[in-house]
């Protein structure tokens, strides 16, 4: 009997230790590929260019670059409702999958740039007259401060900035 009470409990430890060493392998991969993820994720600073909604991927470009529609301006996931876009990135391609970024993109754009606010990126402003989507930046200045008529802000508190907008005319 005595015999039979070792050997039981040698099984229980030995299913626990081989429980505990797969739960480590697994969060070992998990967040190691986690870490790897983040490595690569935009930086607060960076421009880019994101393309999709669901599942949305971004391309990198120099923030002076035509591409570049977007700046990081947040790295915490605490973005402006009315300035800025929320951009999370995710391991896997579903939204259970564990987020390495929660971002905040703003729009990357100086005084005379145009921008489509249908297709969500810088558009060039000679190409594009007339068009009711397009809106041209006359002024970029401090959030509080006024747009002069007919030019309609977009203001982001959180950042303390200003763009003015009219249409592309």
């Amino acid at each position: 009997m005595l015999d039979l009470g070792r050997g039981l409990l040698g099984r229980i430890i030995g299913g626990v230790l081989s429980l505990a060493v797969a739960l480590a392998a697994y969060f070992i991969f998990f967040k190691g590929q986690e870490k790897v993820e983040e490595a690569k994720a935009p930086k607060v600073g960076e421009c880019l260019a994101v393309t999709g909604t669901f599942n949305a991927e971004h391309t990198e470009h120099p923030c002076d670059s035509a591409e570049a529609d977007y700046e990081v301006v947040a790295d915490d996931g605490k973005c402006d409702p009315d300035a800025e876009t929320p951009y999370k990135i995710s391991l896997g391609n579903d939204r259970s999958s564990g987020n390495v970024a929660d971002l905040c993109l703003a729009l990357n754009v100086a005084k005379g740039d145009c921008f489509d606010y249908s297709a969500e990126d810088k558009v060039d402003c000679a190409t594009t007259t007339g068009t009711s989507t397009v809106v041209k930046v006359t002024r970029v200045g401090k959030a509080g401060e006024q747009c002069a008529n007919p030019a309609q802000p977009l203001e982001n508190k959180t950042r303390g900035t200003l763009f003015c907008l009219v249409p592309n005319a």
